[in-house]
Formats: C-alpha cells, structure tokens, sequence
C-alpha cells in the first residue's frame, strides 16, 4: 500500500483558503507522526508493507483532516477571508516591490554589477577619446 499523498493535502488545503503557515504545518506534522506510526509499527516486528497500513488506518483519512481544517475560520488566510481587498492589495504590492528589485539583485550580485560598471566607464572614456580625436582631426583638418 501506498504511504498518503501529503502533498496533495496540503495542495487542497491551499485551495480551500487555509492559511499557508497552518497548511504547511498540518502537512509537516501529518507526514511526522505517520513516520513514527510506522517505525513503532516495525519496532513491534511487523514489515514495511504491514507497518504502512497500519499506519495508514490508524491515521485515518486525509480528506477528514480537510474538512477538520475548512471548519476553523481562524485558519482561513487574509486573502480568502477578504477576497476583494485582496484584488487590490496583491497588485499594489508587486508594482511597489518592481523598483527594489533591481536593488535586490544588484546586492546580489555586487561584485558581477561592479566588473560591469568597471568595463561601461572604460568604454565611456575610449568613446569619448575617440569622439575628441575625430572632432580634433576634423577641425585641423
């Protein structure tokens, strides 16, 4: 028998509006206490296989935990609680983090952002050297 699709819990959990610290956690805690179920189950003689359904039936069933979970408001996270202010709040802050990104990765990568300002100065004096000699060379001319 297979061992419960952990993952899938705390995608469904997501969806249903539980707040991604409690889901995160659920699914954490779930996955913990199935593997000490079934380590105690081996520790008593029993094989992989045997330990896992045991294991599986004392857990119970995940889509039980789900609705356990879908019951408790205080679970729920800001965004589906209030979902209009959400609409509106999500979009303001990714347009109000655009100018820090460049910030970011420019702290980043600080030395890659030096070696290139190094090299547009360089480039910028051997233009401008080379715009002075062909004005010099068109005005002697």
């Amino acid at each position: 028998m297979a061992v419960p699709d952990f993952p899938r819990l705390g995608k469904d959990l997501l969806r249903a509006g539980i707040a991604p610290a409690h889901a995160h956690r659920a699914v954490a805690e779930l996955e913990d206490h199935f593997a000490d179920l079934v380590e105690a189950s081996m520790a008593d003689g029993r094989s992989r296989v045997d330990a896992e359904q045991a294991a599986m039936r004392r857990l119970g069933d995940l889509s039980d935990v789900l609705r356990a979970m879908k019951q408790q408001p205080e679970l729920r996270s800001w965004a589906s609680k209030w979902p209009r202010v959400a609409l509106v709040v999500y979009p303001l802050a990714c347009v109000a983090a655009l100018p820090a990104a460049p910030v970011i990765a420019g702290v980043q990568h600080a030395s890659l952002l030096g070696r290139w300002l190094a090299c547009l100065a360089i480039s910028g004096i051997i233009t401008a050297f080379m715009m002075l000699v062909l004005q010099l060379s068109i005005t002697l001319g």
